[in-house]
């Protein structure tokens, strides 16, 4: 071994041959011991292959190898699914030949993961395959490297390091005779640490040793700490105990240094925070934060933390730290605007509204919420009770569902008419200004609100029915708009002029709850304006002629955007103007073609919508059947057992039609740029339309294992074990996923840019392993390298700025050095699981997929058995209170159907990290299912902005405190959310528990204090907490691990100090 000949202490010059094995062979020695007339070999080889496998002959001045195969033998180099990599790249050794053993005695289950099927085997000579787990590659003269245990390969601040190549430089330094480095992680802080066994007499010198390695190394791979020792920890073969190394004190190391005197006041507050975060570390001010110091994005939220308890320097940023990276360079912009001396710390409070006006405004709201969700259960539950007065017994199936689906074109085109008549109503026309929280006129904006959002918005989208719909709620919307899916406070503040083209979700937020006020205003969209997707607009914004917003931009209250000026970002900013000249001529088409697509949009919005009841409809024909077999009793018992098979087959047959759709309508996509006023664009909305619909029902296919299976049935590429739950919305053709990928909740993916009326369609690609995350936007053209990571709400820079393995955050993008890694759980819980698991997922989510719709087929069927008497009575004056009796009552079955779910699946939820295909990230992916199926979509949602919302939300096991706003059901980590006292949370923002990184779901908590105002698009993310009567703007990000002072105002991704009041 070569342990045992570095212990000699000098040459043996009668010997002749050397044979090397055991472990790894350092260069250093190879020196030491070559010799004229001498022949060293280094062998490898692990037991399973009877000892031997390859050998090298090692010669003075050449690398040090494990040869190549010896006779009989084969070799592989593959990656984590058993491809062969690249020449030069690392990857696993796997070894066949004779002396392969068959497995291990009275191991089934590691047989079957360490002795694989051969599949390069032609001739039978090597039919297994063993995986031995050890890192290697093949340099360029076709021999294997050796790099050590893939386990001793260790990921710190997102690089891959081999310890070995460490030790080795280490070695072959003065004074030192032996040297192993080890990762471990003191303090939460992951670091490399050197162990030396000094050469008789020698004194070392950590500074030294630093210094040494940073001449050959880069910074992340030089250890912090060095740690001198009379003897290595040893196995009773002779072998390096790693784990033992672990366990020495790091009081053992030695040259750490002085600390440096801090020279400023400022640098001594950051210093005192860093030690904080790195303690019993030296930490000089010129160190860089991540690859000296060892930080990394969670610990970086920490510093800046640390740094905003001192109120002068508040203001640091996240992004500051990834900018300045030194402790010197974040005192020098710190102190460059250090506020005035004696200047007033803000004072954010607000008197709380009393608990009179609260009650008041919520006993209204629970006299309005019956009718509220009669509203929205009659366009199903409607078309039940029409089938109890239009059935015949001698009515065709086919007869019957044309008769249905007619019905509920009528109740939809009803539903909607009334919601716009009862805005008015209720409303009138919006007044702008400042209105008290809970107050009279905010009950009558909530109530005007809720009746509104009957209207399914989704489905006018990039027609000229949405600028209809959105005139008659009293919007002053001009001729050539395409308008998107969007929301708004009060549309009928806003102006949009002519050929404006606003992309998809995004939100007018001209109505917000701040403090314990409404503000309300007005927005100004002019003539051949572009607002981009997923953006936010808040009141009082003018756009001028021509104004441009790039996509996931915030655009602050009061902002007026001068004509043809481009803006983008969060905080959005003006980043340069339009080239007019590069715009394209718009797209034209006469009044009586305009007038022909106004109507076929229409019609088709009639046609198409009763495609998300199919998995209802059927059901109910087939129980109606079923009754005649069966007494009352037995009927009441078979109902539920028959609704979930049902309810399964159902929406296969659902899925399937819309793949019947979409390739009989749009049977090819290829990207160009195409008129609004064509054939293509028309074929292309039917398509998105009908996925919208069917995505509605059946919302609980998303992140399952059947929605990558759809996708590949629609014509996406969509790679081996993919992970996606977003809408394609029908440029499948367009999509490229790799292997391994993860694309979060809500992501938009190559979205069509549509302007001056030409949609243009571009390919988007994530190569293999790509981390796309929630509600990030990734631009037509976009193709993300492998093992990239595109932050939440963030958008990629261009494809030239990317590279394999990045990570990007924000809007604009900055790429973070290092960000903390969960990729230590092994391959068969995250990329590669066993064949059981998959099975077992499969099973699993396909009753979880289907109990929402068995659910509903088995209310809505009681219900119509309850009413069944009086309906054929023709008993109106009792029908009417009973339907709004059934629909309350169906809507709380439902939501509370989802809490027991919770409750038995989950109990309660405590800070974690759970790999994806465990037990347990499956169950609680089926409670966030049940929670959205069974309770957002039929109560929660109209919940919202009311008193109940947060009681309902206690009963998953929500903290909330007393009068808190809440127009958000975005939650899934329910015993995490600790909200304070008067809180206001407003509209599409989010308080996020949990992220999904590296296929590791990492849980934990959100902390909210009295009076603090989250604005619409935020999220704050987990082990985060906001400070009292702190104010979030718009579509701000707060991340993990970071603390927001007390009456403090940010906005941004990531956040940073406010310009001005939010």
């Amino acid at each position: 071994m070569p342990t045992l000949l570095s212990l000699l202490p000098g040459d043996i010059p009668g010997l002749r041959v050397i044979i090397l094995g055991g472990e790894a062979c350092p260069a250093a020695l190879a020196e030491r011991w070559c010799r004229p007339g001498r022949r060293i070999f280094n062998s490898y080889g692990p037991t399973e292959a009877t000892v031997v496998a390859t050998m090298a002959e090692v010669e003075p001045g050449k690398p040090v190898t494990i040869g190549r195969p010896i006779p009989n033998y084969v070799c592989h180099v593959v990656d984590d699914f058993i491809q062969p990599v690249a020449p030069g790249a690392t990857g696993e050794l796997l070894i066949g030949g004779p002396g392969v053993a068959a497995g291990y005695l009275g191991r089934p289950d590691l047989t079957a993961e360490k002795f694989i099927p051969n599949p390069w085997d032609t001739d039978g000579s090597a039919p297994v395959l063993y995986r031995s787990g050890d890192a290697v590659a093949i340099d360029g003269n076709g021999d294997i490297t050796f790099h050590g245990r893939i386990d001793d390969q260790v990921k710190i601040r997102g690089f891959r390091v081999e310890l070995g190549e460490i030790e080795a430089r280490l070695a072959a330094l003065p004074g030192v005779n032996q040297a192993a480095v080890s990762l471990r992680t003191d303090d939460g802080i992951e670091r490399l640490v050197a162990t030396i066994l000094p050469e008789a007499g020698a004194v070392i010198e950590g500074g030294a040793l630093k210094e040494g390695l940073r001449a050959q190394l880069p910074a992340y791979m030089v250890p912090s700490h060095y740690l001198v020792v009379d003897e290595l920890p040893r196995l009773i073969s002779g072998k390096l105990n790693r784990k033992a190394l672990k366990d020495l004190p790091l009081d053992l190391s030695v040259g750490g240094g002085e600390q440096e005197e801090p020279a400023t006041t400022t640098e001594a507050a950051l210093l005192e925070a860093a030690r904080r975060v790195f303690p019993g570390q030296v930490i000089a001010f010129e160190a860089d934060f991540f690859l000296d110091l060892g930080g990394h994005s969670l610990l970086a939220a920490k510093f800046v933390s640390a740094v905003r308890e001192t109120p002068e320097l508040a203001s640091l940023t996240l992004n500051e730290i990834y900018s300045a990276r030194t402790l010197r360079a974040m005192g020098a912009l710190l102190d460059l605007r250090a506020p005035a001396a004696g200047a007033k710390p803000a004072d954010l409070s607000f008197d709380p509204p009393t608990l009179r006006r609260r009650f008041l405004c919520g006993l209204a709201q629970a006299v309005a919420m019956p009718f509220i969700l009669a509203l929205t259960t009659a366009p199903w539950l409607g078309v039940f009770i029409s089938y109890m007065l239009l059935s015949g017994e001698d009515a065709s199936f086919f007869t019957e569902m044309s008769t249905l689906m007619l019905t509920y074109a009528v109740i939809n085109v009803g539903t909607i008419s009334a919601s716009i008549a009862l805005k008015w109503v209720i409303l009138g026309r919006t007044k702008p200004g400042r209105h008290k929280l809970w107050g009279p006129y905010y009950f009558r904006w909530w109530l005007a609100q809720r009746v509104v959002s009957v209207a399914h918005i989704k489905w006018f989208q990039g027609t000229p029915i949405m600028s209809i719909y959105l005139r008659l709620l009293g919007a002053r919307v001009g001729s050539d708009c395409v308008l998107a899916e969007m929301e708004a406070g009060a549309f009928d503040l806003v102006t949009i002029g002519n050929g404006v083209a606003i992309g998809g979700k995004t939100r007018l937020a001209n109505a917000e709850a701040v403090g314990d006020e409404l503000v309300i205003g007005p927005i100004v969209i002019g003539d051949d304006a572009y607002i981009g997707t997923s953006c936010m607009l808040s009141d009082g914004v003018v756009i001028e002629t021509g104004g441009e917003v790039g996509d996931l931009t915030s655009i602050a209250a009061g902002t007026r955007i001068g004509r043809y000026e481009h803006w983008d970002g969060s905080p959005g900013r003006k980043v340069g103007m339009v080239d007019e000249a590069a715009l394209p001529e718009a797209a034209h088409a006469g009044f009586g073609r305009k007038l022909a697509l106004t109507c076929l949009y229409g019609l088709m919005l009639v046609v198409l919508p009763p495609i998300s009841l199919l998995p209802i409809f059927p059901a109910f024909f087939i129980f109606e059947r079923l009754s005649d077999y069966f007494a009352g009793g037995e009927y009441a018992t078979i109902l539920p057992l028959l609704a979930w098979p049902t309810a399964m087959a159902l929406i296969a047959v659902t899925v399937l039609l819309i793949a019947v759709v979409r390739w009989s309508v749009l049977p090819v996509v290829t990207a160009g740029s195409y008129s609004i006023y064509g054939g293509f664009y028309v074929r292309k909305w039917i398509v998105a339309l009908a996925t919208e619909l069917m995505l509605e029902t059946l919302s609980s296919l998303y992140a399952t294992v059947y929605m990558r299976l759809w996708y590949r049935l629609m014509g996406a590429k969509i790679g081996k074990d993919a992970e996606i739950s977003c809408n394609l919305a029908g440029r499948y053709d367009l999509t490229d996923i790799g292997p391994g990928c993860f694309i979060a909740d809500e992501v938009v993916l190559g979205d069509e840019c549509v302007r001056r009326g030409w949609m243009v369609l571009e390919p988007v690609k994530t190569e293999a392993r790509v981390f796309v995350g929630n509600d990030a936007v990734v631009p037509p053209g976009a193709v993300i390298p492998t093992g990239a990571l595109i932050g939440i709400k963030s958008r990629p820079p261009a494809n030239e700025q990317m590279s394999p393995g990045d990570t990007w955050f924000g809007n604009p993008p900055f790429k973070l050095p290092v960000r903390q890694r969960f990729d230590d759980v092994g391959a068969d819980w995250t990329f590669a699981p066993p064949l059981w698991r998959r099975v077992w997922r499969a099973v699993f989510e396909a009753f979880a997929v289907s109990l929402p719709t068995a659910l509903f087929i088995t209310f809505g069927i009681m219900t119509v058995d309850l009413l069944a008497p009086s309906i054929l009575a023709r008993d109106y004056a009792i029908v009417l209170p009973l339907f709004v009796a059934a629909s309350v009552a169906i809507s709380f079955s439902l939501a509370l159907s989802s809490v027991a779910v919770k409750w038995l699946m989950m109990g309660v939820y405590r800070p974690t990290a759970k790999p994806m295909w465990s037990w347990w990230a499956l169950r609680t992916e089926a409670v966030a299912v049940m929670y959205w199926g069974l309770a957002g979509k039929v109560l929660l949602d109209h919940l919202r902005g009311t008193p109940f919302l947060p009681w309902f939300l206690w009963l998953y096991g929500c903290r909330f405190g007393s009068g808190v706003f809440m127009d958000t059901t975005d939650i899934t980590e329910f015993d995490c959310i600790d909200v304070g006292d008067f809180c206001a949370i407003n509209s599409l923002s989010a308080l996020q528990t949990h992220l999904y990184e590296d296929r590791v779901m990492k849980v934990g908590r959100v902390k909210l204090g009295t009076g603090v105002t989250v604005g619409s698009g935020s999220t704050v993310l987990y082990d985060t907490d906001v400070g009292d009567f702190a104010r979030v703007g718009k579509l701000t990000i707060i991340m993990k691990g970071e603390g927001l002072p007390a009456h403090s105002q940010w906005e941004g991704a990531p956040a940073q100090s406010a310009r001005g009041e939010l």
